[in-house]
């Protein structure tokens, strides 16, 4: 049987003009929350950064997720100044996108528009959070503390220390991503995202 010329393969669906037009704002809001209205020591970086990168998992999918977060990631390090681009750091975004798209799609397997399905978006957004703040994104902060920022405290010493800063306020943070994400997913979604996609 010949395949239909017309049908997409998953790669020209994922940078459809839709979902690459999609993924560019979600990279914007990313930068801006991230880069400009965060507060950032040498292991700890407040902000809600992450709120679209959950939601480019949730709509988008684990892949455009993964590249939303890493596109975004080195961005705002050019656009910072910060040198070079360290790819340790990036594991807590990264692990944002991915892990969000892979709960929507294909364990929670939620429609997202569906008022019911609010309390999946909800516990997306926390599992997410938790596993981002406290697993990926505590190691590569503390190996960009020692690596990138010289610092000669031990490995160990300093991963722990780390934690403590981070369960002072990731909890908070992660608790306001979740309301926010519930509550644009749910203005949002339904009325445009979804009829955006269904284009691509």
């Amino acid at each position: 049987m010949e395949r239909n010329l017309n049908q997409k393969t998953p790669l020209k669906k994922i940078f459809s003009t839709q979902n690459l037009v999609l993924m560019a704002a979600l990279i914007a809001i990313q930068i801006i929350l991230t880069r400009f209205f965060s507060i950032q020591t040498d292991t700890l970086r407040i902000s809600f950064g992450s709120i679209p990168l959950v939601l480019a998992g949730m709509w988008l999918g684990p892949v455009c997720g993964a590249i939303v977060a890493v596109i975004a990631d080195i961005l705002g390090t050019i656009i910072q100044g910060y040198g070079a681009w360290f790819p340790p750091l990036v594991l807590g975004p990264l692990a944002t996108g991915v892990i969000s798209g892979l709960s929507t799609k294909y364990i929670f397997r939620s429609p997202l528009a569906e008022t019911r399905d609010t309390w999946k978006v909800a516990l997306t957004v926390i599992v997410t959070g938790i596993l981002s703040s406290f697993v990926f994104g505590l190691v590569g902060s503390t190996l960009y503390s020692i690596i990138m920022k010289g610092n000669t405290t031990a490995f160990h010493i300093l991963f722990w220390s780390n934690l403590l800063q981070r369960l002072a306020t990731k909890p908070v943070t992660i608790a306001v991503d979740t309301v926010v994400v519930v509550i644009v997913n749910r203005a949002v979604y339904k009325p445009v995202v979804s009829h955006i996609l269904s284009r691509a």
